[in-house]
């Protein structure tokens, strides 16, 4: 038998008791094996079930029980799990179950019980037929789950009706409780459920809560459960834990007999009608609105009528006695019962203490005495009766740090003062050895006085299995974190439950930002998406691998029930793009169910870029050669046309000289790597090829292709410069444009130029300052400043400093760009603006680019450029450019 929750809960132990009176009612008598899951203490979860499934296997072994009873929700989830884990076919049975679940029962196979069939808005229907006058109801719960469902019921049951309001008490400490039911008035009725725990975590009995309501409430309380049916109680319609216990004990009967039918039988529970005398005076409840087999306590009897004057004398005599007779009757009866009713609670108390599977020892509250232990006492610690008497608290603990006697003594006020507490002790024999423990300890006032309850469980199994499973999960941590591929991993509902650093360094994703959540996607993808382990969590549907990866999947050859693919990120490595190699596996429990699922990313951007750059490079060399030579010569057509090309000789000297080391480097390159490629090629059809051969031909390759690209790419900027030194006026695309947007597009394009620098960008526009003009063109005169910057004026300059500031003046915008750099010599500064004028002639410089800058200012733009200079100060140019650009704007001489 599981029972949801502790010892010492009136409700569990009611029954557990019924339980127990139908199976030692056998003959033989027949014991269960009880425990615990303490559910008001903890709130359960997976791993706190797993730990405890672990420690009942540890105790019972793996033989199927004849049958599992469960006592409340929790139980019945944990026996239905470990039956499903474990004991297959074997039957579970259920009390004080809500009737709610009744539809989802039926579906299981092999399950059956009594429910818990109190229904919450019935009962407070009656009791406000019985007290009319109420004008509101307060509801007191707590958080459980039975509650939240009887409030959910009573919530849709009362919504409909017409009179009193209904307020909802809940979540609040028990001192806010009281405080608020301090509050009420003889208008208001009380309804209280099941209440065990408040905001602040504290546990309660049903017995505890229900005092605590009653000494605050100015108004009566209803209650629905028998064990709440306490001193101060008007009331209700009460739930026996003791009937269900009975109940599904004959149920157990029946199953050990092999008489049940089959399937499994389910019980509608059954509610009783009892109310306190006392308070039904006191709170103005008639008896004639009472249920016809309701049970009033406390109810005084009819006295007898007086004896009419005019009666014989022998007929008072006579009357009189027959009276006597039947009170002393009627006395006898009463007594009898509740001589039985008190030895049926001392045996049940007697079974339960003396059986259970716990340690128990009793203290006086105001001695600390040890006035009584059970047989699990002595076989846990070692003490005989006749030892416990003297024992110190102390004595039973381990000595060790924040587990001496100060402590213990501390624990035992605590529980005086406060109620009831659960906590884990490092407890000592008497042979000295020491041992884990879990300690529940309550205060119960006996007549002998007030007693300190300690109810004791060796847990040491389970300690021992909590730091083997987390050494066992560090290690597995460290294995992870240290891998040098990116993984992470997901639960069966896609929760990231791991993101290790080389993950991070991949993504640029932190592991706490996306851990707990289903955000797979971060850093890869830059739209929600599922990753490939969630479509594995989901069953790796035909359907959905097609529609997220096309045909670029395959199964893994190493790793079985593993898909594996390849594919080009472009969000990833900075927006820059990446090619990523990715292997998804699901994982799995012992049963074969999916639990979540692992993946791994590889960059193999490098050998991607390498395959794809050899392949085009063969193939298209000559060619581009071939294109760049012609358009190179259509550009220096173009500039022999040009009236500003006063310099032609000087231009073709410097472009023949600029372009003739880049493209004989390509040539250079492109013949020895025909070279190298042909070697291989005979290599690798000989079937002679090392991994030496091919670890050098790859080495060659890469820093072939690398060199070839960047010469090819230095020849194509420099042509490409040369082509825009001519100014397509018609071919420019006029909008209205606000000129903070352009300038910060223009700093998000060329972010990557000062990737490895740590210069400093500040801008000063306004966010309304808009022109009718051409995007373009501004564009490309702001890349060419800051180009220059780099370039030419921050050369040398470790931490560089530019600032972009517009204003407004009259029909103009004056925009201004300054960097702090080295500066331009005076006996340079008038020549900036002339075509081909550089002084890095050779080493990079074409001397175009403030000359398109100048052009496009003045004949684009329709404005106007100067430059201004100081050594080692820096650069300053002046953009003056009119908010509506003309249609056709003349070239303006130059400066």
């Amino acid at each position: 038998m599981i029972a949801s929750y502790h010892a010492g809960m009136a409700w569990s132990d009611a029954q557990i008791a019924g339980v127990r009176e139908q199976l030692q009612a056998r003959n033989p008598p027949l014991e269960i094996q009880l425990d615990f899951l303490d559910t008001k203490h903890v709130v359960p979860n997976t791993h706190y079930y797993q730990l405890t499934e672990a420690l009942l296997l540890a105790k019972y072994g793996t033989k199927p029980p004849a049958v599992l009873i469960a006592a409340d929700d929790d139980a019945l989830d944990f026996a239905l799990l470990l039956r499903d884990n474990h004991f297959k076919g074997t039957p579970v049975l259920f009390s004080g179950v809500s009737s709610s679940r009744r539809a989802t029962l039926q579906q299981v196979p092999n399950v059956g019980g009594v429910f818990d069939d109190l229904d919450v808005g019935e009962s407070l229907q009656q009791m406000l037929r019985m007290r009319p006058q109420t004008q509101r109801v307060i509801v007191i719960h707590d958080q459980s789950r039975t509650s939240l469902a009887q409030v959910e019921t009573l919530h849709s049951r009362m919504a409909s009706q017409p009179g009193a309001t209904i307020e909802y008490l809940t979540n609040l400490p028990v001192a806010a409780m009281q405080q608020r039911l301090s509050q009420t008035s003889a208008q208001d009725l009380v309804f209280a459920l099941p209440f065990n725990r408040d905001a602040e975590g504290h546990v309660l009995t049903h017995e505890e809560a229900t005092d605590l309501w009653t000494a605050a409430a100015k108004a009566p309380v209803a209650v629905t459960r028998d064990v709440a049916m306490r001193p101060g109680v008007l009331g209700g319609f009460l739930v026996s834990g003791f009937d269900q216990g009975q109940t599904v004990g004959r149920l157990a009967m029946q199953v050990l007999d092999g008489s049940i039918p089959t399937p499994l039988p389910f019980v509608d529970g059954s509610s009783h009608a009892t109310f306190d005398y006392p308070q039904m005076q006191r709170w103005d409840v008639d008896l004639d609105r009472l249920p016809a087999t309701a049970t009033v306590l406390q109810r005084p009897k009819d006295t007898m009528e007086s004896l009419r004057p005019h009666l014989p004398w022998l007929s008072v005599l006579f009357g009189s006695m027959l009276v006597i007779i039947g009170l002393l009757l009627h006395g006898i009866r009463v007594r009898h019962a509740a001589e039985a009713a008190q030895r049926l609670s001392a045996r049940n108390y007697q079974a339960l203490f003396d059986h259970s599977p716990d340690a128990i020892m009793v203290r006086d509250a105001d001695t600390g005495q040890i006035v009584q232990i059970n047989p699990r006492f002595v076989q846990l610690f070692g003490y005989q009766g006749h030892e416990v008497a003297a024992l110190h608290p102390g004595d039973l603990s381990s000595q060790e740090p924040g587990y001496g006697p100060a402590e213990a003594l501390a624990w035992i006020e605590k529980t005086r003062r406060e109620g009831a507490q659960f906590f884990e002790w490092r407890s000592k024999r008497k042979d000295g050895t020491v041992f884990w423990s879990e300690i529940s300890m309550t205060r119960f006032e006996m007549a002998q006085g007030q007693r300190t309850v300690s109810a004791i469980r060796d847990v040491t199994d389970r300690k021992q299995a909590e730091v083997m499973a987390k050494e066992f999960e560090h290690s597995l941590q460290q294995v992870y974190q240290n891998l040098p591929v990116a993984v992470f991993a997901i639960n069966a509902q896609h929760q990231i439950t791991f993101w290790n650093p080389h993950m991070t360094r991949l993504t640029g994703v932190k592991a706490e930002t996306v851990v707990g959540t289903t955000d797979t996607w971060r850093g890869i993808y830059p739209d929600p998406r599922p990753c490939l382990l969630d479509v594995l969590v989901d069953g790796a549907r035909p359907e959905d691998l097609a529609r997220h990866y096309g045909q670029k999947l395959r199964e893994s050859p190493i790793i079985p029930g593993a898909l594996e693919g390849e594919d080009y990120f472009a969000g990833m490595e900075r927006e820059r793009g990446m090619w990523i190699r990715y292997c998804a596996a699901p994982l799995r429990d012992a049963q074969g169910r999916i639990t979540g699922a692992i993946q791994t990313l590889i960059d193999v951007t490098r050998l991607k870029r390498t395959q794809t750059t050899l392949e085009e490079l063969n193939r298209d060399l000559e060619a581009r050669v071939q294109a760049r030579n012609a358009e190179l010569k259509h550009a220096m057509g173009q500039l022999v046309q040009s009236e500003k090309l006063a310099a032609l000789g000087s231009l073709v000297a410097g472009v023949a000289h600029e372009l003739n080391t880049p493209i004989g480097n390509v040539m250079s390159v492109a013949t020895t790597l025909t070279d190298e490629v042909s070697d291989f090629s005979q290599k690798l059809l000989s079937g002679k090829a090392r991994r030496s051969d091919v670890d050098k031909a790859t080495t060659r390759m890469q820093e072939a292709s690398v060199l070839i690209e960047r010469n090819a790419t230095k020849a194509a900027k420099l042509i490409n410069d040369f082509k825009e030194v001519a100014v397509d006026q018609s071919s420019t695309r006029r909008r209205r444009f606000t000129l903070l947007d352009v300038v910060n597009e223009v700093l998000t394009t060329t972010r990557p130029l000062f990737k490895n620098a740590r210069h400093q960008v500040s801008l000063a526009i306004p966010t309304d300052l808009a022109l009718d003009s051409y995007p373009g063109p501004l564009e490309q005169a702001l890349t060419n400043f800051l180009t220059n910057s780099l370039n030419h004026g921050f050369e040398g300059v470790a931490q560089g400093q530019i600032d972009i500031q517009a204003r407004l003046e009259g029909d103009e915008v004056v925009l201004e760009y300054a960097d702090n750099g080295c500066g331009i010599a005076p006996g340079n500064l008038p020549h900036v603006f002339e075509p081909f004028y550089t002084t890095k002639l050779g080493r990079g410089g074409s001397g175009l680019g403030l000359y398109i800058v100048y052009n496009l200012a003045t004949n684009v733009l329709g404005g106007s450029i100067t430059a201004h200079s100081t050594v080692g100060v820096g650069t300053r140019f002046v953009l003056r450019l009119p908010t509506h650009a003309p249609v056709h704007s003349a070239p303006a001489p130059l400066q």
